[in-house]
């Protein structure tokens, strides 16, 4: 699967580096309300955060988003979300980092808003430093969804509203378990700022 993955990476490369003629880059942000639901024992946690960002208690929705299209239509868009979290207290330390390779069909419409559905998938990495060891487990994450872009100053910006699923596989560390599986259910906005 791993050898998979990295070869559907390379190839996204050389197929985004031949088109540099219409090329557009954009960076963006995400906001929004994260629901998850773990699929074994815990309970439920419901976060809103502006930017989204992954962490260890809900989250696997990154804060920074990272776009390009290659066609003037912008019909197909690859993003790669990402995000790195770390907390501090008293010696012992916790981090994440969320990294998913994306892709985005925006419908063209005849007005301005432009529906779109988008799939991906990615990595969740969770660790734990204390005084007494570390722990740390990396989990594959995928998922999809939909939303509406809305163009803003002349194309040259676009704000992002959007409803996502994702589902988040378990890891442990030499048997203990680091991260749990998860549905991850995520209502939010975004925006994103094109350079041409």
């Amino acid at each position: 699967m791993r050898s998979f993955l990295t070869a559907v990476f390379v190839l996204s490369c050389l197929a985004a580096s031949t088109q540099p003629a219409h090329a557009t880059w954009g960076v963006g942000a995400n906001l929004g309300l994260t629901i998850h639901n773990p699929d074994g024992p815990g309970d439920d946690v419901t976060m809103f955060a502006i930017p989204t960002q992954a962490n260890a208690f809900a989250s696997i929705k990154p804060g920074l988003r990272v776009s390009y299209t290659g066609n003037v239509k912008t019909n197909h868009e690859g993003f790669l979300d990402l995000s790195y979290d770390r907390q501090s207290s008293d010696g012992d330390h916790l981090s994440t980092l969320r990294l998913a390779g994306n892709y985005q069909y925006n419908f063209t419409m005849s007005g301005s808003p432009r529906p779109y559905v988008t799939f991906g998938v990615g990595m969740f990495h969770e660790g734990f430093d204390t005084g007494g060891g570390d722990l740390g487990a990396t989990s594959m994450t995928f998922g999809g969804g939909f939303g509406v872009g809305f163009p803003v100053s002349d194309k040259a910006g676009r704000i992002r509203v959007e409803a996502r699923m994702d589902k988040l596989d378990n890891a442990d560390d030499d048997g203990f378990p680091v991260i749990g599986e998860a549905t991850v259910i995520q209502i939010g906005a975004g925006f994103d700022l094109w350079f041409r």
